[in-house]
């Protein structure tokens, strides 16, 4: 019996070993996440050219232009650009119940640094160490998104509205905060309080591009957007 006991133990030994062995490691797979979309403004993207004259400067890195160990931005995760200086027209409408902040907060301010198309998507904070040459200064119009519909600019009236703090209280429209959560949707604390709010973030992952346009859920038969709102 203790033989038999052995050899069982040993074969799941040896099953669990060749799993383990044969699976991808976990920090590759969310890197190869980031690699393979549009996100990745490494020369090694393909999408950045070098001979090009609109060509992004190589850092060498691949989250550089986002994000840095060390000296970031606070209000997004060491966030490796200067937010905008752009004043914004906030979205408005009648029926927006929802308190919602004066100009871009929090980690949309982090989103916008790009896609307001206002700063160079090559001027970073901190370069790499292995990076010898100079950050571009901030020169409007230069390497910045190009014209489209990633380019919001700072007129944000006819976008999802943003930097609002999620009340299903003050709308009964809307699911609550619990079940959205469940669903896949993320809310984000303002550090200089007023709540959870809807963040640029919140349906949009930039990591994964698994539901295109970078979305968290899927949005077939608008199943993001029931995902709010109840309709």
């Amino acid at each position: 019996m203790k033989s038999g006991r052995r050899r069982l133990l040993t074969g799941l030994a040896v099953g669990v070993a060749f799993v383990f062995a044969n699976a991808p490691p976990l920090v590759a797979q969310v890197n190869d996440d980031v690699k393979n979309t549009k996100h990745n403004l490494s020369i090694s993207s393909g999408g950045n050219d070098p001979t090009s004259s609109n060509a992004l400067v190589d850092y060498g890195e691949i989250c550089v232009y986002c994000h840095t160990p060390h000296g970031g931005q606070v209000d997004a995760p060491l966030w490796n650009r200067n937010f905008s200086t752009a004043t914004y027209q906030m979205y408005s409408s009648a029926t927006l119940d929802m308190p919602r902040d004066g100009q871009p907060t929090g980690i949309s301010q982090a989103c916008l640094s790009c896609h307001d198309g206002t700063i160079g998507l090559d001027v970073v904070i901190n370069a790499p160490n292995s990076y010898t040459g100079i950050i571009p200064p901030t020169t409007p119009g230069t390497n910045t998104m190009p014209p489209g519909n990633t380019n919001l600019g700072n007129d944000l009236r006819n976008d999802h509205p943003i930097s609002v703090t999620y009340d299903p209280s003050a709308d009964l429209a809307f699911n609550s905060v619990a079940s959205i959560k469940a669903a896949g949707v993320r809310l984000f604390t303002d550090p200089t309080g007023g709540g959870e709010k809807v963040q640029c973030a919140s349906c949009h992952n930039p990591h994964d591009k698994t539901n295109t346009p970078f979305l968290r859920i899927a949005n077939s038969s608008s199943n993001l957007c029931l995902t709010c709102h109840v309709k």
